[in-house]
């Protein structure tokens, strides 16, 4: 907004009146001329511009009332009161009703896309898992539940950088003999050298597990590294900040993804554990001697119901729900 002397919150304000067309000659006036003065002006009202023509393209699929999505987000966000009574003023615009919808819908899918000025493109899946996200170079990607990533939108095609804020994702790296495919992951960075591979962040170590190919795990700024191949896990600990390489112990690991589980003499309660982080339900095992016993089974089921009657019936115990969670006793 170089050259023109006028307040940012008021020049937004116009252009959301220009596109509802409610603005007055006066302030069309101003608008046009700040448009005019500088290039990045103009680009700012055509961002705008693109902003309400995806509202009206989303707001329609879903079919969404704009007046009753207000009222379901403020339930929704009873913490955030204060700035959403800001916005829903008397004379609030048409523009931020559908805003409003567009949150709604985004809300209740589980994700959302958010386009910032340097034009990153942030994906949070929320508590729903979000699969084959396509990235610009045709890299593929299964995000699991509560992961969010990050990737530049203008210059992806010439650095092939992804950054995962926290999660995991399993990925598929499209081959590009110029470009190298690498994830930034905090402290650490997985460069790809033809491969598919998962990743996953949280708040006290960072990993990478490789199905097939090979991958660089490095620390950023230093000359530590591990090369990972197929069947190799890569850890770094952020308290200590120690980077080891090691056979992949857990055959599960995908199980976010695909639903497969192995166990092999594997203890019960160790199983629910499993269970209940990948279907996202709590389970309770009553009794300890059935806690203490061992399961081996092979499960591939995408409903948390039919897995645990194979469980059930592996152990000989039954299987009852009371008030929505599930339930294994001794018969």
């Amino acid at each position: 907004m170089k050259n023109f002397e006028t307040n940012e919150s008021f020049i937004f304000s116009l252009i959301i009146e220009d596109l509802e067309e409610t603005i007055s000659v006066e302030n069309k006036i101003i608008l046009d001329q700040w448009r005019k003065d500088d290039e990045e002006n103009e680009k700012i009202y055509q961002e705008f511009q693109q902003v309400q023509i995806n509202l009206d393209l989303l707001v329609e699929g879903h079919e969404v009332d704009a007046e009753h999505s207000w009222n379901v987000l403020d339930q929704k966000l009873s913490n955030n009161e204060e700035p959403l009574n800001i916005i829903k003023g008397k004379t609030m615009p048409y523009f931020w009703m559908k805003v409003a919808a567009m949150l709604l819908i985004l809300s209740t899918l589980g994700y959302g896309y958010f386009f910032w000025k340097n034009k990153d493109v942030v994906i949070n899946t929320g508590m729903a898992v979000l699969s084959d996200v396509v990235l610009p170079d045709g890299t593929t990607l299964k995000l699991n539940a509560g992961t969010t990533i990050r990737y530049s939108k203008n210059n992806f095609l010439q650095d092939r950088k992804l950054v995962l804020v926290a999660g995991e994702a399993f990925i598929q790296v499209a081959p590009n003999p110029i470009s190298r495919f690498r994830v930034e992951m905090g402290a650490m960075e997985a460069k790809d050298i033809g491969t598919r591979f998962n990743i996953s962040k949280n708040e006290t170590q960072s990993s990478v597990i490789v199905e097939e190919g090979e991958v660089e795990f490095r620390e950023s700024g230093t000359s530590r590294k591990v090369n990972l191949t197929a069947g190799k896990l890569g850890v770094y600990d952020l308290s200590n900040k120690t980077l080891i390489a090691l056979d992949n112990p857990d055959v599960n690991y995908k199980a976010w993804l695909d639903k497969s589980f192995v166990f092999t003499e594997f203890p019960v309660q160790k199983v629910v554990e499993k269970l209940e982080k990948i279907y996202q339900t709590k389970i309770e095992i009553e009794g300890q001697a059935l806690k203490d016993r061992k399961l081996t089974a092979k499960l591939q089921y995408q409903n948390l119901d039919s897995a645990l009657a194979v469980v059930a019936a592996s152990l000989d115990c039954k299987l009852s729900q009371i008030n929505g969670k599930f339930v294994l006793s001794a018969k």
